[in-house]
């Protein structure tokens, strides 16, 4: 917590809560990412689709083969591959070879992961994966993304008589909100959305991601042809900015419980915003992609092979595993579990590429 201090004091006293974020969430040493904490499963503070079943990664790998049959370059980009079993899954399924790159900023769970890995994965399989600590100059592939969107830092904003943006302070006992300024790129940004959308009442509060576009850009000078599949859970802009969540979307876990004050427990528990999918998906057109298709996380894996995927290790299985195999079917695809709040959204560069999933209840 000094080190956060002296970084607020260097900037006169205030910083902006995505600096803060930042900070807190991905400083190296320092930040709840770099720490060595358990964060996955349920040991952890949170619990991710591959970390439910086994059944998630396999029909992502479904995917991915649809893409190579396709044209696509035979190589797999992970952003942020969190326990390593999304990799696991999916190179578990695969019918043929393929590289598998993970970018990993944290050096903690990249320790973890090539443990988890190395001990799960024939030993010729697991030489295809390599720990990258930034883009490649060159790729050409498939691009995934689980739950990466939703913690990239967020600008907060609020609106008296107008709009501004917060910031953080250290009042001597713990850490707190002030007004930050009046004019920023996330007050122009929010600014926008209300003119396009509809005023928003006075005390609203919510987030405003500028991460997108250099994101994209970034991606767009490494990838020569590929697809990007991201998957999070968010709202089209619409829904996201609607005039009863007057408190944004933000929310922190600290041991499998939720809360909604991210300046607590600074650097010992995830704080993450849900997505803006129309501002992803704008991003992704001004950065020189096209959109693939966009649907819910249940409509995509059951158009997508799912229940296919259940049946191969359901053959032998006893009464008990195939209820265990049932509820995690729900858990990824009801509406009232993960299926209509989390997102699936392709976007591909240079590649004419058809995914079907992609479009299923659309």
């Amino acid at each position: 917590m000094e080190f956060l201090i002296a970084e607020i004091e260097q900037h006169g006293g205030i910083i902006s809560f995505r600096d803060y974020m930042q900070f807190v969430m991905y400083q190296p040493g320092l930040g709840y990412y770099s720490a060595g904490l358990s964060k996955f499963g349920a040991g952890g503070d949170f619990v991710t689709a591959p970390e439910i079943s086994a059944l998630f990664g396999s029909t992502l790998a479904r995917q991915c083969e649809l893409i190579f049959e396709q044209g696509a370059a035979r190589n797999i980009l992970e952003f942020g591959a969190g326990s390593g079993r999304l990799c696991q899954q999916i190179l578990t399924r695969l019918n043929q070879s393929c590289t598998y790159s993970i970018i990993e900023l944290s050096a903690d769970l990249r320790l973890r992961q090539q443990e988890y890995l190395q001990s799960c994965l024939p030993g010729e399989v697991f030489q295809r994966v390599r720990w990258l600590d930034q883009l490649p100059v060159e790729f050409s592939g498939v691009v995934l993304g689980n739950e990466v969107l939703d913690a990239m830092p967020v600008h907060l904003v609020s609106k008296d008589q107008q709009w501004f943006e917060l910031g953080v302070v250290f009042d001597g006992t713990r850490f707190n909100w002030r007004r930050l300024t009046d004019d920023s790129e996330a007050v122009s940004a929010i600014s926008h959305i209300e003119a396009t959308r509809g005023l928003l009442p006075a005390g609203y509060t919510t987030e405003v991601n500028l991460n997108f576009r250099p994101w994209l850009n970034a991606l767009r000078e490494c990838c020569e042809q590929a697809v990007i599949l991201m998957i999070d859970y968010g709202y089209e802009q619409a829904d996201y900015y609607r005039p009863e969540r007057c408190s944004g979307t933000l929310i922190c876990h600290y041991h499998h419980r939720s809360h909604a004050d991210p300046l607590v427990y600074p650097g010992l528990q995830d704080i993450s915003a849900s997505v803006d999918f129309d501002a992803f998906a704008d991003a992704a057109i001004d950065c020189d992609f096209e959109i693939c298709g966009y649907t819910t996380q249940g409509q995509f894996l059951l158009a997508g092979g799912l229940l296919e995927e259940a049946e191969r290790p359901l053959a032998d299985k006893d009464t008990k595993s195939r209820l265990e195999f049932s509820q995690q079917i729900k858990t990824l695809t009801m509406p009232t579990e993960m299926g209509e709040r989390f997102k699936v959204i392709g976007i591909h560069r240079n590649l004419d590429i058809d995914i079907p999933a992609l479009t299923a209840g659309r």
